[in-house]
């Protein structure tokens, strides 16, 4: 039996530089003309779709969404509070490459209050962006720390005038990558199907007429198992979950895991490019969910194990602990 996991970390140095990355872009997008006026009616992409030259109206107006506070609901360790002084260095440095001119951009921060409740966080997040946008301060938006909060923010915005701009280090979500649902999504990090592709080429069963996304030519080096089980964190879907019940005697909702999307995206890619998984697969893939925040017994432990084992034929496991 062998065992793969995926430890969830937290990724903050790094998702806190590319958040300087970020302005760094939308700086070197300022090209061309650009005049020290208040905001006009149009926002700048408004203003390219309708024909304008390029010049741009400054300052940007820029909405940074984050939690204010860490907690154990971010897997990602981003706050504002840890964003905010690389994103003032960045903006100095562009001021003093001579990119642009002093005062070139106005960045608002607004708590997701993801730190207070997961589900809740989506209806923060999207009230500051519809907010900045009704008071005509909301050029672009980046950040976040949820996927949840993430696509209804990117869906929404696209409907803003001619849409708006969403940068984002997270949205790891495969689910986010349709450009017909958020076509002015960015995410600098990539997305967890590059990673199933990765898995996909290492161990998945395939035959000579399987390819991946790239066209890939068949590679017989591959360990290509046929028998595979999910083993993953999920509060929603977990079999040790508790029963929560609010005041209308309904379960209480939890959001899916950053593991769920993971494994979710494997299970979908396998299934997209190899015939045996699609039908292997078709009702459901086999797996173990279980709340890693709870505690547990070494015999509840063992009997996942066993099912999962049971699952694979004894052969491997996918594990995100």
């Amino acid at each position: 039996m062998a065992v793969v996991q995926w430890r969830r970390r937290r990724r903050s140095p790094l998702s806190i530089l590319l958040c300087a990355g970020i302005i760094i872009l939308l700086a070197a997008l300022a090209d061309a003309q650009h005049t020290l006026t208040p905001n006009s009616n149009f926002s700048l992409l408004s203003r390219r779709a309708l024909g304008f030259p390029r010049q741009h109206i400054l300052p940007y107006n820029m909405l940074l969404v984050l939690p204010q506070f860490e907690s154990n609901n971010d897997k990602f360790g981003l706050t504002i509070s840890k964003a905010k002084p690389v994103i003032d260095i960045a903006v100095e440095d562009v001021v003093t490459h001579g990119i642009m001119p002093q005062g070139w951009i106005n960045i608002s921060y607004h708590d997701s209050r993801y730190w207070e409740d997961t589900i809740l966080a989506e209806r923060w997040s999207t009230y500051g962006v519809v907010e900045a946008y009704c008071q005509k301060r909301l050029d672009a938006i980046f950040g976040f720390a949820d996927s949840y909060s993430l696509a209804t923010v990117a869906k929404v915005s696209a409907g803003f005038g001619d849409g708006l701009p969403v940068f984002t280090t997270a949205g790891l979500t495969a689910q986010l990558g349709s450009r017909k649902d958020f076509p002015f999504l960015t995410r600098m990090q990539g997305s967890y199907r590059q990673m199933a592709d990765s898995i996909y080429q290492l161990i998945a069963y395939k035959n000579k007429n399987d390819t991946t996304v790239d066209d890939k030519p068949f590679n017989s080096s591959n360990l290509n198992y046929k028998h595979l089980s999910f083993f993953y964190h999920d509060k929603r879907r977990a079999f040790n979950k508790l029963r929560k019940y609010n005041d209308e005697q309904q379960l209480e909702q939890e959001a899916s895991s950053h593991c769920y999307f993971s494994l979710y995206a494997i299970k979908q890619y396998f299934a997209e490019k190899s015939e045996f998984f699609k039908t292997a697969w078709q009702i459901s893939a086999p797996a173990v969910a279980f709340d890693e925040e709870l505690n547990r017994t070494t015999s509840e432990v063992h009997d996942w194990l066993q099912q999962v084992s049971t699952h694979s034929n004894g052969t491997f496991i996918f594990s995100s602990l």
